[in-house]
């Protein structure tokens, strides 16, 4: 008897020590990545350029029937397959942002499906940042969306909370973020109502959205061209001079870069909208890239248009961003 109760007590011993074991395997804390400020600032705004830049098409939220684009979880599984590496991923989708078109996209399917995006104005070194939070994310999960995304939201504005961050790069972000939610608008009313259509919503909604926007980031949006389809969107002295000297630097194959000076005690940020193949159907070549029942719509909502006749990555126009000083 005695010698049954010994056995017991060691069989216990055992058991306890094995679901000890077990249990301080589970919970021991992984080996963290410790990664420099500057590196966890890129994350930061890898982050921040997705959810101003990319999110409004890209949305897990979307449904099947409305979406407009693939989620990013979709574009991450299709870039990133087995053995590709994070240089290999960036410059992949560097390639792409760079010249959007059937080519250089991993996911043909897509293509047919949504058509091809429009040419994003992302510089070599932001693309860097996307494609670093995009490749170390975990966007897969099922509930990325709902939990996570509001978490890391937290998170990266707190990182980014201190930064000093220029007037220009200030007035891109507002520049895109606005594109951004104004492109989403379009594509949509293109997919469901048709061009004709979407030139009634340009006509209708574009301003609202242009001067919600910038009341939402406190302050000034609009945009301007040396070409206007609405004669309010005509540019002045001062933002000609900016589009005229653009486009010189376009046709010697040069690259147009963002201008910020001060004007009446105000910083103003000049950045500039070029054409891709989206917009032919609306600025492309009257009668042909420009079917001739949008021509007519064109032509009855707008009397005085004269925002035809351009080819892809032209000069359409410039985003005209004014700031308070800091």
């Amino acid at each position: 008897m005695k010698k049954s109760i010994i056995t017991f007590i060691q069989l216990n011993i055992l058991i306890l020590s094995v679901l000890f074991t077990l249990f301080s395997c589970k919970n021991k804390p992984s080996k963290e990545i410790v990664q420099s400020p500057e590196k966890q600032l890129d994350f930061s705004k890898g982050f921040q350029l997705l959810e101003s830049n990319c999110f409004a098409c890209h949305s897990p939220k979307t449904t099947l029937e409305n979406r407009i684009a693939p989620p990013m979880a979709a574009i991450k599984e299709y870039y990133i397959t087995e053995g590709v590496t994070q240089e290999q991923f960036t410059q992949n989708l560097l390639n792409f942002i760079e010249n959007p078109n059937e080519e250089n996209s991993k996911i043909p399917s897509a293509i047919e499906r949504f058509g091809v995006m429009p040419k994003m104005n992302f510089s070599p070194k932001q693309v860097k940042q996307i494609a670093d939070y995009i490749y170390n994310s975990k966007l897969e999960e099922p509930d990325w969306y709902e939990n996570h995304f509001h978490h890391e939201k937290y998170i990266h504005l707190e990182n980014l909370k201190n930064e000093d961050i220029s007037y220009k790069d200030l007035g891109l972000k507002y520049a895109m973020n606005t594109k951004s939610v104004l492109g989403k608008n379009l594509i949509v009313a293109i997919k469901n109502k048709g061009t004709e259509e979407a030139v009634a919503f340009c006509n209708t909604r574009a301003f609202n959205i242009v001067d919600s926007a910038g009341v939402a980031l406190n302050t000034k949006i609009k945009r301007v061209s040396d070409f206007p389809r609405n004669a309010a969107n005509n540019a002045n002295s001062t933002e000609l001079s900016y589009i005229l000297n653009g486009k010189k630097t376009i046709e010697n194959g040069g690259k147009m870069k963002p201008l910020v000076q001060e004007i009446n005690e105000k910083m103003v940020g000049y950045y500039p909208i070029l054409t891709n193949n989206m917009c032919m159907q609306c600025h492309g070549t009257p009668n042909t890239q420009v079917l001739p029942a949008t021509l007519t719509k064109i032509k009855q909502l707008y009397p005085t248009d004269k925002a035809t006749g351009y080819g892809e990555n032209e000069l359409r126009g410039i985003w005209v961003i004014e700031m308070d000083k800091k």
